[in-house]
Parts: C-alpha cells; sequence; structure tokens
C-alpha cells in the first residue's frame, strides 16, 4: 500500500485503540446496520468499524478499468447473439439459453456489474465479474455512513480528506435510464426488486425497497415464483403492475423454478415490464466469459484499449478440459500441467456462486488436489482453471467479546459498475482464501483519502 494508506491506517487504529470504549463503536454500527434492514440471513451483518482506504490517486485507473471492463462484456454478450458460431463458447444450460433469448428492450444488456479484486500498491488484477445481479449495495450505503458519523472516523477526518460513493443513487439512475430506452413515461414508475425464494442477503431487498418508498416510489419486493399474469398484465400479490423489475438474485435460483416463473418471463417476452439486469446477463456472468476473452481469435475484436486491459488485468484463465493451450508462451498439456503445479492455479465452476467448489490449489492437499482435477476436467464437470494471484491481507479490528485486536484478514475489493459507470464498491474479507460473505467472511465499505488536510 502506498506511504499515504500506511499512514492512514496507522491513525485510524491509534485513535481507536485510544477510544475510551472501541466495542461501544462497534455496537452503535452493529444497531444501525440492524435498525436499517441491513442483516444477514436470520443474523447481523458480519462488520468491521474501520472502511478500506484506497489511495485517491489509485482512483482513476479504478474507474477506467471497470469503465472498459462493462464495455468489454457487452460486446462479448452482443457476439453470442451475432454468432451463431460463438454460442458453444458459453456453456449455457437449455434453461439459459432459454433466458438469455427473452429481448430486453434498451441498450446493452450487461447494466449492473460487480467485477471482483486483488488490489495492492503494485497490482490490480479482476479475479471474477459479478454481472448476474450482485449484492452488498445497499449494505455499503449504509455501512459507510454509518462510519463516517463515528467518533474514531470523525476525528480522523480533522487530519485526512477523505470521500466515498453513494451506490443507491446510481442503481436507480441505471433503473430509470433503462426504462427511458424502454419506452416507459411514467415520472414515478413501479419499480419492483424481484429474486428466487430464500437466499442469505434477502434482508438487503427491503431495505432497497424502504429507501425506494423514501424516494416517493411506489416499491415492493416479489419472489420470482410469485406473479401473476393474465390479459397482458404482470401484478404482484398486493395487485401492483410494475414497470420496472430491479433482478436480484443468483439466475440459478430461476432455472430451478423454471415452471413457477413462466408468468414473469412471458410478461418479459410480450414487453409488458423492464427488467434490470436482463436475464440475459448471465452471459458475462459465467465464468468461462474470462477464457472467451483470451482466446486470440475473440481478442483481436476488441480495440486496442480494451485488448489492453483484458491481457494487464485478467489473470490467464482457461476452461478446465483435455486440450493443448498456450501458458505465457508455453504450450502445456493443460489437465497434466494443471495437477502438477497446484500452487499456481485456482479451480472454479464454471456456474456456481458464494464461493461454492472454488479450490485454490495452494491451501489444497495433493491428494484432494488431484481429485479435484479429475472431477473438474470436462466433459466430467464445467470448470475454469485460473492464474492463482496473490491475496492481499490487512490488519482489520475484530472483537473477542469485547476486547479489541487487530487481525491479518484475506481481502479482495468489489467495484461495481451501473450503465456502464463506476459507482464505487465494498470489501469483503476473511481467514480463507475463498473470500466470501457466504462463508462467514465479513464486509466494509471502500473509501478513498485524497489527502492531508492543510
Amino acid at each position: 500500500m502506498s506511504r499515504l494508506i500506511e499512514q492512514v491506517n496507522t491513525d485510524f487504529r491509534r485513535i481507536l485503540e485510544n477510544h475510551p470504549n472501541p466495542y461501544r463503536v462497534y455496537q452503535t454500527l452493529s444497531k444501525g446496520m440492524s435498525d436499517n434492514g441491513c442483516t444477514f440471513g436470520s443474523g447481523p451483518m458480519p462488520l468491521y468499524v474501520k472502511p478500506y482506504f484506497i489511495d485517491g490517486a489509485r482512483m482513476p485507473e479504478i474507474r477506467w478499468t471497470t469503465e472498459v471492463l462493462m464495455r468489454i462484456m457487452n460486446k462479448i454478450s452482443e457476439m453470442y447473439y451475432r454468432d451463431e458460431s460463438s454460442k458453444a463458447m458459453f456453456y449455457l444450460s437449455p434453461q439459459e439459453t432459454e433466458l438469455a433469448d427473452i429481448p430486453v428492450g434498451y441498450h446493452n444488456r450487461i447494466q449492473i456489474t460487480r467485477n471482483d479484486a486483488f488490489l495492492t500498491e503494485d497490482m490490480l488484477y479482476y479475479i471474477e465479474f459479478n454481472a448476474d445481479s450482485p449484492g452488498g449495495p445497499m449494505y455499503s450505503d449504509v455501512q459507510g455512513h454509518l462510519i463516517q458519523q463515528s467518533e474514531p472516523f470523525v476525528e480522523l477526518c480533522k487530519t485526512y480528506t477523505i470521500g466515498r460513493d453513494l451506490i443507491m443513487w446510481q442503481i436507480l439512475r441505471m433503473l430509470l435510464t433503462c426504462y427511458r430506452e424502454w419506452g416507459g413515461t411514467k415520472e414515478f414508475p413501479n419499480i419492483c426488486i424481484s429474486a428466487g425464494p430464500g437466499g442469505g442477503t434477502a434482508p438487503e431487498f427491503h431495505a432497497i425497497i424502504a429507501w425506494l418508498k423514501r424516494m416517493n416510489f411506489n416499491a415492493e419486493f416479489v419472489a420470482t415464483t410469485d406473479w401473476t399474469y393474465a390479459n397482458g398484465r404482470l401484478t404482484t400479490p398486493e395487485g401492483m403492475e410494475p414497470d420496472i423489475i430491479y433482478r436480484r438474485g443468483w439466475i440459478g435460483d430461476w432455472i430451478e423454478h423454471m415452471e413457477e416463473i413462466k408468468p414473469i418471463v412471458r410478461a418479459l417476452r410480450d414487453g409488458k415490464v423492464c427488467m434490470a439486469n436482463p436475464l440475459s446477463s448471465t452471459l458475462a456472468a459465467n465464468k468461462s466469459v474470462f477464457a472467451v476473452l483470451q482466446r486470440p481469435e475473440i481478442l483481436k475484436l476488441f480495440t486496442e484499449e480494451e485488448q489492453g486491459v483484458i491481457r494487464k488485468y485478467l489473470p490467464w484463465t482457461r476452461v478446465f478440459e483435455k486440450t493443448k493451450t498456450d501458458r505465457h508462451g508455453a504450450m502445456i498439456d493443460l489437465p497434466d500441467y494443471v495437477s502438477k503445479n497446484k500452487d499456481l492455479f485456482v479451480l472454479k465452476p464454471i456456474d456456481q456462486y458464494g464461493g461454492k467448489d472454488v479450490i485454490v490449489g495452494f491451501a489444497t492437499s495433493d491428494s484432494d488436489w488431484l481429485l479435484w482435477c479429475d472431477k473438474a476436467c470436462a466433459p466430467k464437470g464445467k470448470f475454469i482453471v485460473q492464474d492463482a494471484v496473490p491475496i492481499p491481507e490487512e490488519a482489520l479490528p475484530i472483537f473477542e467479546g469485547e476486547k479489541l485486536i487487530f487481525a491479518k484478514k484475506k481481502i479482495n475489493v468489489n467495484f461495481y459498475s451501473y450503465g456502464g459507470i463506476y459507482t464505487g464498491g465494498v470489501v469483503r474479507s476473511s481467514d480463507s482464501p475463498v473470500i466470501n460473505v457466504h462463508k462467514g467472511g465479513g464486509m466494509t465499505p471502500i473509501m478513498f483519502v485524497d489527502g492531508i488536510r492543510k
């Protein structure tokens, strides 16, 4: 990290450790999150009282790469529809194919993405695109607001100029822009969030609904299986007719209920409602897209700027199958090389989320790695293999009972883009190399430090 960020982190730690009751700071934050509906599953959201600080000098690179990657995702998604021969590269299931064929009604199929990355002073690697319908924006906005009100943060801001992005306003901008392009004309259209039944982030849906109502929108949450469609009218169980659906939840939750989601699918096909992200965004959410982008015949379809971002900021990735391929200038037998060099690689299922079945070679025994290689190699499995990227660590404040300690945690940074514009991000942490809130990790908002006050 830069000297500025080292100094900020040191000063925040000193301020917090010298606070008369650090645990009270945490309690206030936790209560504020709960009061705003920002919980996780049936329990409290795993939180930190310290944000993740990024040197403001890094933000132009982060914004630029995030927005270029958004363009790249839209271009690769459109290729699926323009070139029949390209469809096999996306590894869509028959159900995903059916949903991807639903018309969108506005420009750009990928409106929402969260690009997960590892960031250090010398490195920025995007390791995964979440273009399905990523969680966390409301959590980040609320947690960031509460941290800014905390005594340690107020004290820190006497020395430093610190800012953050407001994500929910950008989501609303994106939804209304899609609605206008789709043909909608209402000043305050009805907005529904729809996701599969259950899910750990379901409380966030209701927190967003409450926020939308405060903005004077008529808003509801409706499970994907609870819609009614008759006589050209899509309605909620309460009788509301939505103009916009903000889609949340993993595409797999929709696919598991193909019969029950027929009402909303028919309404979308008939053009009766605008939805973002569209179901076709699964094209960029599928982890095989990294491997597609790195194919020489595909890479040449992009601009020089886009090619540069793909080459510099995406780790080497291949669909894990029995083949020979190029790796950093050398031809390798893919399954043989990967099985013999576990510390260099990570295996990821193409179509899962929440860190499920992600296998990090250096954290896996030799015997287990060989078993996973055998299981993951196509045609048995649908996995990618990716170069392992060094995982950054940072000391974060945790509490053992009411006692404050700073513990090293593995972290990744997660940058949001809505409607092609960078909109901020969150940081997730874990003791495990597979970093995910679903696996017991914590989260905190990103804030950027522009310098020391004069």
